[in-house]
């Protein structure tokens, strides 16, 4: 089973709606030094918080309890959804000594550990978003772009995003034509499992199609 059919699971669905799994995660990093992590990802800490940004958005570590937090406004929430807080705590958890991002695109699906896409199913993440997008490329363009999407050539739209500064994804759109229906593919770089477990990838992927 795909990482992408959990992820699609997961989406809008609390993380707190897992009790073990977030005690887990949250005793896991209760009393956590974050001088290692902040050293390695460039992050800022001070006695009270790890801060980071995922898809461009302020979050925070309580390193007393490992309570994770997002920016909302002027208010700090733990009300997290489960794809989003997994995402986070496994780039701190799972982020190697010395990782490489090695500039090589690679399918999604093709990462180590990745269950491979059976052309046969349907992808339950990417399969709705090419029907919602379908004969709609410039809409989709001026999606990405307010989702802080840079745009670079390739199918019919194709944009670069980053969940994580050292994590980036693209998002590679073909519309439909007189033979084919819209097909989009998610690009993620050869060594992201250097940063994330590769179970991470379809929340990475969920997060980013919810942004658009």
């Amino acid at each position: 089973m795909s990482v992408n059919y959990h992820a699609f699971q997961s989406r809008g669905v609390l993380f707190a709606s897992h009790e073990v799994v977030c005690r887990q995660w949250q005793e896991e990093f209760t009393g956590y030094d974050p001088a290692r992590i902040a050293r390695i990802l460039c992050l800022e800490a001070d006695e009270t918080y790890l801060y980071l940004n995922y898809y461009q958005c302020p979050y925070r570590l309580r390193l007393k309890d490992g309570v994770l937090m997002r920016r909302s406004g002027d208010e700090w929430t733990e009300e997290l959804y489960f794809n989003e807080a997994m995402a986070v705590y496994h780039l701190l958890y799972y982020t190697r000594d010395l990782p490489v991002v090695s500039g090589k695109w690679v399918p999604s699906h093709t990462i180590d550990g990745v269950v491979s896409r059976n052309p046969s199913v349907k992808d339950p993440l990417l399969s709705p978003f090419e029907k919602m997008y379908e004969g709609k490329t410039e809409e989709l363009r001026r999606a990405c772009l307010s989702a802080g999407g840079q745009e670079i050539k390739a199918g019919d739209a194709a944009f670069e995003f980053r969940a994580f500064p050292q994590v980036p994804l693209r998002l590679v759109f073909w519309d439909q034509d007189e033979d084919f229906p819209a097909r989009v593919q998610i690009l993620v770089d050869q060594c992201v499992t250097d940063f994330v477990h590769y179970e991470t990838v379809g929340c990475l992927i969920a997060d980013l199609l919810d942004r658009l």
